[in-house]
């Protein structure tokens, strides 16, 4: 059985950015809701640790500000303008134990993922036109897990108290 890890920051409120997911990517929105990824699996060794360690700096709000789509072939993304600073500050304070400098992560968030998607000249002009730069604010981290590479699932919801 293989099992893989992260901790997400999951969108929500921003239904023009599922909608083109699943038009352009249903296997990927399929598996997976538009999410920003915080910490991959290869940086943590005990994930009950993070997740101590999440909930002990609870509340939480990291203000993220997301461009326009940006295409590399079949990879299509929102980059993240602004808040980048904020997301390497979470990183470092989570990764700590594991890590004395976390490596950079350029967040963003994936519309299409080239692992199983594919990306049209046509399709991106749709996608570019549907998602406007957008500013969302994340008061959650969800720490979950794909078994066996099926959809992603939430094995900790990590919220801040005003949304339990």
């Amino acid at each position: 059985m293989t099992i893989r890890r992260q901790a997400s920051l999951w969108v929500k409120g921003v239904p023009e950015i599922e909608r083109m997911r699943y038009r352009f990517n249903p296997a990927q929105a399929q598996l997976i809701p538009a999410h920003v990824t915080l910490i991959r699996e290869d940086e943590v060794t005990d994930w009950e640790l993070l997740e101590s360690r999440i909930r002990k700096i609870l509340p939480i709000e990291l203000t993220l500000s997301f461009g326009r789509p940006v295409r590399d072939l079949n990879f299509v993304y929102l980059p993240v303008e602004s808040g980048i600073t904020e997301f390497d500050n979470l990183r470092h304070l989570l990764l700590s134990d594991w890590a004395t400098t976390p490596r950079k992560q350029m967040p963003h968030m994936t519309i299409v993922h080239p692992r199983n998607g594919v990306c049209s000249d046509a399709a991106f002009e749709e996608i570019a036109e549907q998602i406007p730069p957008c500013t969302i604010v994340f008061r959650e981290i969800h720490l979950i897990e794909q078994i066996n590479g099926g959809s992603w699932s939430s094995f900790a919801e990590l919220l801040h108290p005003t949304h339990l």
